[in-house]
C-alpha cells in the first residue's frame, strides 16, 4: 500500500477511534466582562527554544506480526549534532572509565576511545575533559550513534523522552549551585552508553542504569533543564528522562529515572516491563504510575523511592506511591518557565492519537492531562515495522486535530508549524516536526534485529535499514551540521525536500515525494531477506550503498522539485501549468473583485460548506482556554458539535482575541458556562458524577 494509503488508514482508525462529546462543564453562569476580568494574561507558548524534546514509543513483541519488540524516538531538536557513526566494541585493559557530559551541539564529542569519527580532525581541537570516572568492565559491545545511542551489535535499542521532573541533581563541577541536593555524573546520553555497552537484553539495560543513577547520579543534558514552577514549588522542565528498550527476546520496557535526594538517594528511577501484547507512548511526560512495595518481575526500581518520596515532601506515605505523580510537576499547573502558561496538550495530544490508532476500538477520549490515560494500550492489529513508520509520521489526519487543516495549515495543507512567537496560544504538538534531525526504530526479536533510521522529519524521510551485525554508515549519512549547507550531507538533502514542500505541501506530497518514500521502502522490503543472509563485507557494502543511493535519489528529487514548482507553477508534466488558491481556501477568505489586502477573524469553526469540502472532523472535546496563575486552574468554554455555525466565534481552538470577542460582544446577554477547575489532584479520589472535568 501506498503511504497515501497507510494515511488514510491512520485516519480511519482515528475516526473510528473518536469519543463521544463529553459532558458540558458545569455552568458558572456571570458577565463576559467579569471573567475575562478574573484570569491575568497568559505567557509563554509551547517549547520554542528546547534543546531536544522526543517522542518515543515500546511495543511489546506479542503486538507485532514476527514476535519483535520495537522502541525508537523521533529526536527532536534544532541545534544538535545529528551525525551518524558507529562506535566499535572494545576490550578493555584499564580499572576506571572516563565519563563526559554530553549538551549534544557540534561537535558532540572529540576524544579517543570511540571509534576514529570522533578523533580530532585538527592539532587545535580540544578533547573533551571528562567530569569523572567509574569502574570499566572488561569488554563493551558496539552501536550505532547519533545525536543519541541507538542500537548494539547485540540488537538492543534504545528510546528517549526527556520529562519535567521535581528532583534534579547538580551537574558536576557546578559550584554556583547552591542548592542542598546530590551531584550527578551519568547524564541523558552516557546512560545510554553504558546500556549499550554492557548490556544485551532490555532487563539488563533498566538494572544497569538504575544501578549506576543509584550509585553516580543522574544529571539531564546540560543545558537542557528549565527552571519552573508548580503550585509555588520549584519544577523543572526535561530534568528527568523516560527511555524506551527493545531487545530480540521480544521484550520491551519502560525506564523513568529523576535526581536523589541528599541522605536517601543520588537518583530515583522506576522501569516497568510493557506487557504482553502491548504498547507505551511517552511524550515529555512519565507515564509509569503505581509502584508495588517491592520489585517485581515486571517491576523494578530504586527501593528508596519510597523515603525519597516522603523526605523530598512529595508523598504523604498514604497508599501507594505513584511514580509519575510524584516526581514529576502536576502537568497541568507547571508553569515554565515561571510565569509562562502550563502546556499539558504538548504531551496529552501525542499519547491520544498514537493509542487511538493502535487500540481504536477502545474511542480513548481525549484527556487534557496525560497522567489520566492508560500507562499502556493492548494494541488490536499486530503490527508490521511499516505500521511503526507509520506511527512516527501520523499528523493526526482523519480527527479534529488534523495538522493538515486549517488555517495555519495554509492554501496546501503543509503540517508542520512555527514554533515560539506570541507568548500565548498552541498549535497541535506533532508526533513528527519540522525540526525532527531523525527517526530511529529498533525493530528485534528471535528472527531479526535491525534499526530503521530515517534522516529529519521521517514525514517525509525514507528509513533505511542498519544491522546490528554490521557497522557500515555512508559518508552521506556521517556528515552534516545545522549551519552549513552541505550537497554531500543526506540530512540537508532530506531537509531541503521537506522544507521546500511547504510552498505546495498537499500537491508535492501527493504526486512526488509520498509515491517516492513508498517506493524506496517497497525496495527496500523486497531486498530484505536476500540481505538477512549476508555477513560481514557483502553486508556492509548493501547497507551503506542503500544509504547512499537513497541520498542521492533525495537530491534528484531536490532538483526536480525546484523545476516543477517553479514561480508558484507546476511545470511538469506540462509547463506553466498554474495551480492558484483552493476554491475552500478562496471562500474562507472572501476573495473578492475587491484588490484591496484581505482581512479575517478567528472562527471556531468554518462555514458548513468548507467544512463538508474538506472532511473535517467535527470537534468533540473539551480543552482548556484560560489559566488563572492565582488558583493555579483552567477555564473551559463548551465544546462546538456542530459545524453550522457559519462564522461563529468558537471555543475550539480560540485564540485570545476570539476570546475576549466572545467575552465582550456575546456573552453578556447570554451568559458564559465556564468550567471550573478543582484544585490539585494529587491523592484525592476521582469524582466520577462531577459534571466537569477535574483538572489538578
Amino acid at each position: 500500500s501506498s503511504i497515501l494509503a497507510a494515511v488514510e488508514h491512520c485516519a480511519a482508525s482515528a475516526r473510528e477511534g473518536l469519543a463521544r462529546p463529553m459532558a458540558p462543564p458545569r455552568a458558572l453562569v456571570a458577565s463576559a466582562i467579569a471573567a475575562w476580568a478574573a484570569f491575568p494574561s497568559l505567557g509563554g507558548a509551547e517549547h520554542a527554544d528546547e534543546r531536544v524534546g522526543c517522542t518515543a514509543i515500546a511495543i511489546d513483541g506479542g503486538a507485532t506480526i514476527d514476535g519483535s519488540a520495537f522502541a525508537g524516538m523521533n529526536a527532536d531538536s534544532a541545534s544538535a549534532d545529528y551525525r551518524l557513526t558507529f562506535v566499535p566494541p572494545r576490550m578493555h585493559k584499564e580499572a576506571t572509565r572516563p565519563v563526559f557530559t554530553y549538551n549534544l551541539s557540534y561537535p558532540r564529542f572529540v576524544g579517543y576511545g570511540r571509534g576514529a569519527f570522533y578523533h580530532p580532525k585538527h592539532e587545535s581541537d580540544p578533547l573533551y575533559v571528562p567530569v569523572g570516572h567509574i569502574p570499566e568492565v572488561k569488554s563493551t559491545f558496539g552501536y550505532y550513534e547519533a545525536t543519541e545511542p541507538l542500537m548494539n551489535d547485540q540488537g538492543l535499542g534504545l528510546g528517549e523522552s526527556s520529562c519535567a521532573a521535581m528532583l534534579v541533581n547538580k551537574f558536576p563541577g557546578d559550584d554556583a549551585d547552591a542548592r542542598d541536593v546530590p551531584t550527578g555524573m551519568l547524564d541523558t546520553v552516557t546512560l545510554m552508553q553504558l546500556a549499550l555497552e554492557r548490556c544485551a537484553t532490555a532487563r539488563c539495560a533498566a538494572e544497569t542504569m538504575g544501578r549506576l543513577s543509584e550509585e553516580f547520579g543522574f544529571v539531564p543534558t546540560p543545558g537542557e533543564p528549565t527552571k519552573g514552577r508548580v503550585f509555588g514549588r520549584t519544577a523543572w522542565d526535561d530534568a528527568g528522562e523516560a527511555y524506551t528498550m527493545a531487545d530480540p527476546s521480544g521484550e520491551a520496557w519502560v525506564f523513568h529515572v529523576v535526581g536523589g535526594v541528599n541522605g536517601v538517594t543520588k537518583s530515583v528511577w522506576a522501569a516497568q516491563k510493557v506487557p504482553k501484547g502491548h504498547f507505551a507512548v511517552i511524550a515529555n511526560d512519565f507515564i509509569i504510575g503505581e509502584l508495588p512495595e517491592e520489585p517485581t518481575d515486571d517491576f523494578l526500581f530504586n527501593r528508596h523511592a519510597f523515603r525519597a518520596a516522603r523526605a523530598a515532601g512529595l508523598w504523604d506515605g498514604v497508599g501507594k506511591l505513584h511514580f509519575s505523580r510524584a516526581f514529576a510537576p502536576d502537568p497541568m499547573s507547571f508553569e515554565s518557565p515561571a510565569g509562562a502558561t502550563p502546556i499539558p496538550l504538548y504531551a496529552s495530544v501525542r499519547r491520544w492519537g498514537l493509542y487511538n490508532l493502535a487500540a481504536p476500538s477502545m474511542r480513548l477520549a481525549f484527556k487534557t492531562d496525560n497522567q489520566e490515560y492508560p500507562v499502556f494500550v493492548k494494541v488490536e492489529k499486530k503490527l508490521s515495522h511499516r505500521d511503526v513508520m507509520g506511527y512516527f509520521r501520523y499528523q493526526y489526519e482523519g480527527t479534529e486535530f488534523d495538522m493538515t487543516k486549517g488555517v495555519l495549515a495554509g492554501p496546501f495543507g503543509t503540517p508542520f508549524r512555527l514554533e515560539g512567537g506570541p507568548k500565548t496560544g498552541q498549535v497541535p504538538r506533532g508526533i513528527a516536526i519540522q525540526r525532527t534531525l531523525y527517526s530511529i526504530i529498533a525493530h528485534t526479536g528471535p528472527e531479526r534485529q535491525l534499526a530503521w533510521f530515517a534522516m529529519d522529519t521521517p514525514t517525509t524521510s525514507v528509513y533505511v535499514p542498519l544491522f546490528s551485525n554490521s557497522s557500515a554508515v555512508a559518508p552521506a549519512y556521517s556528515r552534516g551540521h545545522q549551519s552549513k549547507f552541505d550537497r554531500e550531507s543526506a540530512a540537508w538533502a532530506f531537509n531541503f525536500v521537506s522544507n521546500f514542500m511547504n510552498l505546495n505541501y498537499v500537491t508535492m506530497s501527493k504526486e512526488d515525494v509520498y509515491p517516492a518514500i513508498e517506493n524506496w521502502q517497497d525496495r527496500i522490503d523486497e531486498q530484505l531477506p536476500s540481505a538477512e543472509k549476508m555477513k560481514g563485507e557483502a553486508l556492509a557494502k548493501w547497507q551503506a550503498s542503500v544509504q547512499e543511493e537513497v541520498a542521492k535519489s533525495w537530491w534528484n528529487m531536490s532538483d526536480f522539485l525546484i523545476m516543477k514548482y517553479n514561480d508558484g507553477r507546476v511545470n511538469s508534466p506540462t509547463v506553466g501549468k498554474s495551480p492558484g488558491y483552493p476554491a475552500w481556501f478562496a471562500d474562507l477568505v472572501g476573495f473578492s473583485n475587491d484588490i484591496h489586502p484581505v482581512w479575517v477573524q478567528a472562527a471556531g469553526q468554518p462555514v458548513p460548506s468548507i467544512g463538508k469540502s474538506l472532511n473535517l472532523v467535527r470537534p468533540e472535546f473539551q480543552l482548556p482556554v484560560s489559566f488563572d496563575f492565582a488558583t493555579s486552574s483552567w477555564s473551559y468554554l463548551p465544546a462546538k458539535t456542530s459545524l453550522s455555525s457559519a462564522g461563529a466565534v468558537g471555543g475550539i481552538g480560540m485564540g485570545v482575541i476570539a476570546m475576549q470577542a466572545l467575552f465582550t460582544a456575546g456573552a453578556l446577554a447570554a451568559g458564559v458556562a465556564l468550567g471550573r477547575a478543582s484544585e490539585r489532584r494529587r491523592g484525592a479520589a476521582a469524582d466520577a458524577a462531577a459534571p466537569y472535568l477535574r483538572l489538578a
